[in-house]
């Protein structure tokens, strides 16, 4: 029998690299608020965040008898890291957190149990079932393994009486007293989100229905906490969901004449309030962050952000009206986002005069509708969980390859964190923000993004690709004259403007495309006669492309047995490429890279052809 447990160790994994934010520790609230759960149920508690104080964990002073790692996506890696170390050691290890929550079978190789969800409840019913022996299966929220057998319990209601649970201690963190400098604590006064942007996991892990504390409960917390720390944070997904809850507890600030610096999450319509507004600057409201995502009205409704561009601008405007600086967070990469939506969110980033920000490449984190979408069309082609911190192209994007979004998306940071920014701030006497974008600019030059292992990956799976191509040119030189049988359009669901746009693009790139017609239709039908259309091709083209469209297996296959009857000097010109609604551009920057060198060229011929026909593509 197990020891009975009575010292918990919990663990906030530290981001894999730096981000704009790692001089700004700003605590995740679920390790300190289960420690204090925990601890006033009579357990001795320490509770480790990396971000703030990473120990040696082979000599902390703190043996555990059981050990609880929290993790997002980004610090699955290290959080396995420390599992397997504690594991190794015969002490039991639970994880939660997002990431645990939606990929259990991965994570319980790392771990003894998994708590999904919400943990308030679940974890101290683990902890009295492992010291008396109780029944596991009998707990919400729980996964393990019984042999090789996963056993997931249901996941229980969500808590609605949020007031009951405890006021997290931060004393219980590890080096919280020794950290020198601004001190950030996380305050939650709600949970859930009745929003359904794709990319986000909130209403999976705690319901589209917001539940609140009381205003009275939170004033108790930011009059406990708020004496310990330099700035709170609001960590509500939404802080001012209900606008007049949020006025309430800015007049009971005033009123008992709390002073406190403060930041919050909040949605682009909170600007719309101006006595919302009013009364936040007034109680102490430094900065917001608000999602504002993109500037391009088809990725705003494709995202479900209900919101406008015009309603972007108005509420960076209102809140700078009322001296509330304003964090913004865009996101690139959505299935209508190409490189000159990208640019022109700089531009117009730039021109709001925004104080901080995040370009944010899209990242199908577990648990999201995107990340089930592009799963399903095998587009996700890095399964590398610490490259899913925002910064890393991680699948392909619809119209942009990889390496475009990759590069255009570093492009954007290094013009908003530029140094003549940073002089701007300092003219301003904005000394914090001379400092932020200052970091800003020197975490991009040193990280050498640029130059990065990912970058050099993402480049060489794109020209690798076009080194396959270009060994079915003969002799690898150029090749004017392209022919393409005339039947091979029937072999797949290929449109008149998808048709045309292919023809036309090959002919921008400087490429003479002949199409072949047989006149006389073989008994035999359509493959017959589209080999008598290859043969024909021979005499007239350096190169036959096949071009066919996705998922057409008996196609590919049809054409593969119809080389055995076409000469091996045929086959060895035969150049067959796939496309598909979601890889089209994909594949024509790789045929276009057959032909020319320069991708932001091809990139531009691209584009004007796609004006011309004025396909929807």
């Amino acid at each position: 029998m197990s020891p009975p447990i009575k010292k918990v160790l919990f663990i906030e994994p530290r981001a894999p690299r730096p981000h704009i934010f790692s001089r700004i520790a700003i605590p995740r609230l679920g390790p300190v608020l289960l420690g204090t759960i925990l601890e006033r149920q009579g357990l001795e508690v320490k509770v480790i965040i990396e971000e703030i104080a990473a120990p040696d964990y082979r000599s902390l002073d703190f043996g555990p008898d059981l050990v609880c790692i929290s993790s997002i996506t980004s610090t699955a890696p290290r959080a396995y890291e420390l599992g397997d170390f504690y594991r190794s050691q015969g002490i039991p290890v639970v994880m939660g957190g997002a990431h645990p929550s939606f990929v259990v079978r991965e994570t319980l190789d790392h771990a003894d149990y998994v708590i999904c969800g919400e943990g308030d409840e679940a974890l101290p019913e683990l902890v009295a079932a492992l010291n008396s022996g109780g029944d596991l299966g009998e707990i919400g929220n729980l996964a393990f393994l019984e042999g090789e057998t996963l056993r997931q319990n249901p996941w229980r209601p969500f808590l609605e009486d949020l007031d009951s649970l405890p006021i997290p201690n931060y004393e219980v963190v590890h080096g919280w007293n020794a950290r020198r400098g601004r001190r950030f604590v996380s305050i939650a006064t709600s949970r859930g989100c009745p929003f359904n942007c794709r990319f986000c996991a909130v209403i999976k892990l705690f319901g589209r229905k917001y539940r609140y504390n009381s205003v009275d409960r939170v004033m108790q917390e930011i009059r406990q906490i708020g004496s310990k720390a330099h700035h709170i944070f609001f960590c509500d997904d939404n802080f001012t969901a209900d606008r007049e809850r949020i006025k309430e507890l800015c007049q009971r600030i005033l009123l008992e004449k709390i002073k406190i610096e403060w930041s919050a999450q909040v949605r682009v319509e909170a600007a719309k309030d101006e006595e919302l507004m009013a009364l936040m600057a007034r109680a102490g409201c430094y900065c917001v962050f608000v999602g504002l995502e993109s500037i391009n009205p088809a990725t705003l409704k494709l995202y479900n952000k209900s919101q406008t561009v015009e309603g972007i601008k108005d509420c960076v405007v209102n809140f700078h009206r009322h001296g509330i600086r304003v964090h913004g967070m865009f996101v690139f990469g959505s299935e209508e986002d190409h490189y000159q939506v990208i640019r022109d969110t700089v531009k117009f980033s730039r021109e709001l005069d925004l104080d901080s920000l995040q370009y944010l490449i899209l990242t199908p984190i577990p648990g999201t509708p995107v990340y089930q979408e592009l799963e399903a069309q095998n587009r996700i082609f890095c399964h590398d969980w610490s490259h899913y911190d925002g910064h890393h192209a991680v699948f392909q994007p619809r119209k942009l390859t990889p390496y475009e979004l990759q590069c255009e998306t570093i492009r954007a940071m290094k013009k908003f964190y530029s140094w003549p920014s940073v002089l701007q701030r300092l003219i301003a006497r904005d000394w914090f923000y001379v400092k932020m974008k200052a970091w800003g600019r020197l975490q991009m030059w040193q990280s050498r993004w640029g130059k990065s292992n990912h970058v050099q990956q993402l480049k060489e799976m794109l020209f690798s690709r076009v080194r396959q191509l270009r060994q079915w040119l003969p002799g690898g030189t150029y090749v004017p004259r392209v022919g393409i049988p005339a039947d091979i359009w029937k072999l797949g669901p290929w449109d008149s403007s998808h048709r045309e746009f292919l023809l036309r693009f090959l002919r921008r790139l400087g490429v003479e495309v002949v199409q072949e017609t047989v006149a006389d239709k073989p008994e035999n039908g359509c493959l017959p006669k589209m080999q008598a259309e290859i043969a024909s091709l021979q005499e007239k083209a350096d190169l036959i492309l096949l071009p066919f469209w996705q998922g057409l297996e008996e196609a590919r296959q049809k054409i593969k047995d119809a080389h055995q009857q076409i000469s091996q000097e045929t086959v060895a010109r035969l150049l067959a490429l796939e496309f598909s609604r979601e890889s089209f551009y994909n594949a024509c920057m790789e045929l276009g890279l057959c032909f020319q060198k320069r991708l932001r060229r091809i990139r531009r011929i691209y584009f004007q052809t796609l004006a011309e026909v004025g396909a929807q593509i």
